[in-house]
């Protein structure tokens, strides 16, 4: 099953068809992975990935981390001193 389409016959890799949206949906399948995994079901190599993707470019992630850590720093420099 193509996760990309939800067609049958080809995996997400081979699909001709736009990738699909991380919306509603896309974050209910992932729940849903989550609780089968949970539960101890073994799942396929394309349901593994969907796990490992966390949804968000890693450069924006990044980007958050180095704002709020240089945030805090600042905030907390006065602290030190006394």
């Amino acid at each position: 099953m193509c996760y990309n389409c939800k067609g049958e016959g080809h995996m997400s890799k081979q699909c001709t068809k736009p990738r699909r949206k991380r919306d509603a949906e896309w974050f209910k399948d992932k729940v849903l992975l989550v609780q089968a995994q949970a539960n101890g079901q073994v799942l396929q190599e394309e349901e593994l990935k969907i796990l490992a993707d966390p949804g968000t470019p890693e450069s924006s992630s990044n980007q958050i981390v180095i704002t709020n850590n240089a945030a805090y720093q600042a905030d907390d420099l006065d602290a030190y001193d006394s």
